[in-house]
Protein backbone atom coordinates (compact mmCIF):
# COMPACT_ATOMS: atom_id res chain seq x y z
CA UNK A 1 0.00 0.00 0.00
CA UNK A 2 1.19 3.83 -1.15
CA UNK A 3 1.88 6.37 1.45
CA UNK A 4 -0.93 8.28 -0.09
CA UNK A 5 -3.42 5.37 0.61
CA UNK A 6 -2.00 5.17 4.36
CA UNK A 7 -2.49 8.38 5.42
CA UNK A 8 -6.30 8.23 3.91
CA UNK A 9 -7.07 5.07 5.71
CA UNK A 10 -5.81 6.30 8.60
CA UNK A 11 -7.58 9.85 8.41
CA UNK A 12 -11.24 7.61 7.73
CA UNK A 13 -10.00 6.20 10.72
CA UNK A 14 -9.93 8.87 12.66
CA UNK A 15 -12.69 10.56 11.13
CA UNK A 16 -14.94 7.71 12.02
CA UNK A 17 -14.04 7.59 15.75
CA UNK A 18 -14.87 10.95 16.21
CA UNK A 19 -18.06 10.66 15.41
CA UNK A 20 -18.57 7.89 17.80
CA UNK A 21 -20.52 9.59 20.62
CA UNK A 22 -20.61 7.41 23.80
CA UNK A 23 -24.42 7.75 25.27
CA UNK A 24 -24.72 8.31 29.15
CA UNK A 25 -27.78 8.59 31.29
CA UNK A 26 -28.52 10.05 33.88
CA UNK A 27 -31.33 8.33 36.24
CA UNK A 28 -34.05 10.65 38.47
CA UNK A 29 -31.72 9.84 41.36
CA UNK A 30 -28.72 11.22 39.85
CA UNK A 31 -27.24 8.48 39.44
CA UNK A 32 -25.03 8.09 35.56
CA UNK A 33 -25.73 4.85 33.34
CA UNK A 34 -23.64 4.01 30.56
CA UNK A 35 -25.04 2.36 27.55
CA UNK A 36 -25.02 -1.35 28.42
CA UNK A 37 -26.49 -1.14 31.60
CA UNK A 38 -29.25 1.57 30.49
CA UNK A 39 -30.46 -0.85 27.80
CA UNK A 40 -30.13 -3.90 30.50
CA UNK A 41 -31.42 -2.21 33.28
CA UNK A 42 -34.65 -1.83 30.68
CA UNK A 43 -35.16 -5.09 29.76
CA UNK A 44 -35.04 -6.36 33.73
CA UNK A 45 -37.23 -3.31 34.98
CA UNK A 46 -39.88 -4.09 32.45
CA UNK A 47 -39.60 -8.11 33.72
CA UNK A 48 -40.10 -6.73 37.20
CA UNK A 49 -43.04 -5.02 36.66
CA UNK A 50 -44.78 -7.65 34.63
CA UNK A 51 -44.02 -10.19 37.57
CA UNK A 52 -45.50 -7.42 39.85
CA UNK A 53 -48.14 -5.86 38.23
CA UNK A 54 -49.25 -8.22 35.31
CA UNK A 55 -48.22 -9.27 31.37
CA UNK A 56 -49.91 -6.09 29.96
CA UNK A 57 -47.61 -3.64 31.08
CA UNK A 58 -44.96 -2.02 29.02
CA UNK A 59 -42.18 0.20 29.10
CA UNK A 60 -42.02 4.06 27.61
CA UNK A 61 -39.09 5.88 27.71
CA UNK A 62 -38.89 9.86 27.95
CA UNK A 63 -34.94 10.95 27.00
CA UNK A 64 -34.12 14.86 27.65
CA UNK A 65 -31.25 15.58 26.20
CA UNK A 66 -28.56 17.21 28.49
CA UNK A 67 -25.36 17.37 26.59
CA UNK A 68 -23.70 17.08 23.37
CA UNK A 69 -19.99 16.98 22.56
CA UNK A 70 -17.51 15.26 19.94
CA UNK A 71 -17.37 12.23 22.17
CA UNK A 72 -20.30 11.82 24.29
CA UNK A 73 -24.34 12.28 24.35
CA UNK A 74 -25.81 12.73 27.82
CA UNK A 75 -29.87 12.13 28.64
CA UNK A 76 -32.15 12.49 31.63
CA UNK A 77 -34.66 9.37 31.47
CA UNK A 78 -37.66 8.75 32.77
CA UNK A 79 -39.72 5.66 32.86
CA UNK A 80 -42.83 4.78 32.65
CA UNK A 81 -44.79 1.48 33.30
CA UNK A 82 -48.09 1.45 31.80
CA UNK A 83 -51.17 -0.69 30.25
CA UNK A 84 -52.43 0.22 26.54
CA UNK A 85 -55.53 2.06 28.81
CA UNK A 86 -53.21 3.49 31.21
CA UNK A 87 -51.00 5.13 28.12
CA UNK A 88 -54.38 6.37 26.23
CA UNK A 89 -54.73 8.33 29.44
CA UNK A 90 -51.35 9.74 29.72
CA UNK A 91 -51.34 10.91 26.03
CA UNK A 92 -54.87 12.16 26.56
CA UNK A 93 -53.57 14.46 29.92
CA UNK A 94 -49.98 15.27 28.49
CA UNK A 95 -52.07 17.49 25.66
CA UNK A 96 -53.44 19.70 29.04
CA UNK A 97 -50.27 20.36 29.74
CA UNK A 98 -49.62 24.55 28.64
CA UNK A 99 -53.65 25.13 29.36
CA UNK A 100 -54.98 27.35 32.20
CA UNK A 101 -57.35 25.53 34.90
CA UNK A 102 -59.76 27.55 36.13
CA UNK A 103 -61.19 27.61 39.97
CA UNK A 104 -64.47 29.05 39.04
CA UNK A 105 -68.19 27.56 39.97
CA UNK A 106 -66.41 24.59 41.57
CA UNK A 107 -67.78 22.81 44.65
CA UNK A 108 -65.50 23.60 47.86
CA UNK A 109 -66.25 21.25 50.92
CA UNK A 110 -65.80 24.36 52.87
CA UNK A 111 -66.69 27.87 51.41
CA UNK A 112 -64.78 29.93 53.03
CA UNK A 113 -61.47 27.90 52.16
CA UNK A 114 -62.06 29.10 48.26
CA UNK A 115 -60.76 32.84 49.55
CA UNK A 116 -57.35 31.22 50.41
CA UNK A 117 -56.41 30.29 46.98
CA UNK A 118 -54.04 32.75 46.25
CA UNK A 119 -54.50 32.69 42.46
CA UNK A 120 -50.42 34.56 42.39
CA UNK A 121 -49.18 31.60 43.64
CA UNK A 122 -48.68 28.37 41.72
CA UNK A 123 -51.11 25.79 42.58
CA UNK A 124 -50.50 21.68 43.52
CA UNK A 125 -53.84 19.78 43.01
CA UNK A 126 -54.13 16.31 43.99
CA UNK A 127 -57.18 14.50 41.85
CA UNK A 128 -58.00 11.05 44.29
CA UNK A 129 -60.97 9.60 46.08
CA UNK A 130 -61.71 8.14 49.33
CA UNK A 131 -61.59 4.46 48.69
CA UNK A 132 -58.22 4.65 46.84
CA UNK A 133 -55.61 2.73 48.09
CA UNK A 134 -52.67 4.52 46.18
CA UNK A 135 -54.49 7.90 46.80
CA UNK A 136 -54.19 6.82 50.93
CA UNK A 137 -50.03 5.69 50.55
CA UNK A 138 -49.32 9.02 49.02
CA UNK A 139 -50.57 10.91 51.42
CA UNK A 140 -47.31 11.42 53.61
CA UNK A 141 -45.59 12.59 50.42
CA UNK A 142 -48.96 15.59 50.04
CA UNK A 143 -48.80 16.25 53.95
CA UNK A 144 -44.70 16.39 53.46
CA UNK A 145 -45.19 18.83 50.65
CA UNK A 146 -47.32 21.01 52.02
CA UNK A 147 -45.51 21.45 55.00
CA UNK A 148 -42.65 22.31 52.95
CA UNK A 149 -44.32 24.71 50.96
CA UNK A 150 -47.37 26.12 52.67
CA UNK A 151 -46.09 29.69 52.15
CA UNK A 152 -45.37 29.54 48.59
CA UNK A 153 -47.85 26.99 46.76
CA UNK A 154 -51.59 26.09 47.04
CA UNK A 155 -52.32 22.80 47.95
CA UNK A 156 -56.26 21.64 46.48
CA UNK A 157 -57.66 18.46 46.49
CA UNK A 158 -60.55 17.34 44.26
CA UNK A 159 -62.47 14.32 44.25
CA UNK A 160 -65.59 13.10 43.23
CA UNK A 161 -66.95 11.87 46.05
CA UNK A 162 -69.30 14.19 48.48
CA UNK A 163 -68.76 15.99 51.18
CA UNK A 164 -70.33 13.69 54.04
CA UNK A 165 -67.50 10.57 52.32
CA UNK A 166 -64.77 13.25 52.51
CA UNK A 167 -65.41 14.60 56.01
CA UNK A 168 -65.60 11.15 57.62
CA UNK A 169 -62.63 10.41 56.13
CA UNK A 170 -60.49 13.62 57.23
CA UNK A 171 -61.91 11.80 60.95
CA UNK A 172 -59.23 9.29 59.89
CA UNK A 173 -56.75 10.76 57.99
CA UNK A 174 -54.45 13.85 57.76
CA UNK A 175 -54.96 15.44 54.28
CA UNK A 176 -54.26 19.41 55.00
CA UNK A 177 -55.70 20.30 51.56
CA UNK A 178 -58.04 22.70 50.50
CA UNK A 179 -60.59 19.99 49.49
CA UNK A 180 -63.00 20.23 46.41
CA UNK A 181 -65.79 17.31 46.07
CA UNK A 182 -68.89 16.20 43.95
CA UNK A 183 -66.68 17.11 40.81
CA UNK A 184 -66.74 13.80 38.56
CA UNK A 185 -67.91 15.96 35.71
CA UNK A 186 -64.88 18.05 35.75
CA UNK A 187 -62.74 14.99 36.59
CA UNK A 188 -64.36 13.53 33.32
CA UNK A 189 -63.83 16.35 31.15
CA UNK A 190 -59.87 16.41 32.01
CA UNK A 191 -59.84 12.92 30.70
CA UNK A 192 -58.71 11.30 34.45
CA UNK A 193 -59.58 7.76 34.46
CA UNK A 194 -56.84 6.25 36.49
CA UNK A 195 -56.01 7.79 40.44
CA UNK A 196 -54.13 9.40 42.18
CA UNK A 197 -53.26 12.26 39.66
CA UNK A 198 -51.61 15.53 40.24
CA UNK A 199 -51.33 18.72 38.21
CA UNK A 200 -48.37 21.67 39.06
CA UNK A 201 -50.07 24.80 38.01
CA UNK A 202 -47.84 27.83 37.50
CA UNK A 203 -48.49 31.43 38.78
CA UNK A 204 -50.85 31.76 35.61
CA UNK A 205 -53.02 28.66 36.54
CA UNK A 206 -51.33 27.08 33.43
CA UNK A 207 -50.75 23.70 34.04
CA UNK A 208 -47.20 22.54 33.79
CA UNK A 209 -46.72 18.87 35.14
CA UNK A 210 -48.89 16.19 35.57
CA UNK A 211 -47.50 13.76 38.02
CA UNK A 212 -49.04 9.96 38.75
CA UNK A 213 -49.13 8.33 41.68
CA UNK A 214 -45.94 9.37 44.44
CA UNK A 215 -44.40 6.29 46.41
CA UNK A 216 -45.51 4.96 49.31
CA UNK A 217 -43.04 6.69 52.43
CA UNK A 218 -42.03 3.02 52.97
CA UNK A 219 -40.12 2.39 49.95
CA UNK A 220 -37.35 4.65 50.69
CA UNK A 221 -35.54 4.96 47.86
CA UNK A 222 -38.34 5.71 45.45
CA UNK A 223 -39.71 8.00 47.74
CA UNK A 224 -36.78 9.97 48.07
CA UNK A 225 -36.25 10.23 44.57
CA UNK A 226 -39.80 11.37 43.71
CA UNK A 227 -39.59 13.85 46.47
CA UNK A 228 -36.41 15.36 45.38
CA UNK A 229 -38.07 15.80 41.76
CA UNK A 230 -41.80 16.94 42.77
CA UNK A 231 -39.41 19.45 44.97
CA UNK A 232 -37.25 20.69 41.80
CA UNK A 233 -40.24 21.54 39.14
CA UNK A 234 -42.52 23.24 42.56
CA UNK A 235 -38.60 25.52 42.78
CA UNK A 236 -38.93 26.16 39.03
CA UNK A 237 -42.58 27.19 39.88
CA UNK A 238 -42.14 29.74 42.10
Amino acid sequence: MGIKKILVAGLLLLSSNGFAQTKVYIAPNGKILSEEVYEKGKITSLANARTNYGAGYQLYEKLELVAETNDSIKYKFKWDFLTKDMLAEKLLLDKLVGSAFKFKDLNFMNKSTAEKINLEKPTFINFWFTNCIPCIEELTALNELKEKYRDSVNFVSITFDDDKKVSYFLTKHNFNFIHIVDEKKLIDSLGISGFPKSFLLDRNQKIQFIEGALPSAENKQSYETQMISLAEKLNKLI
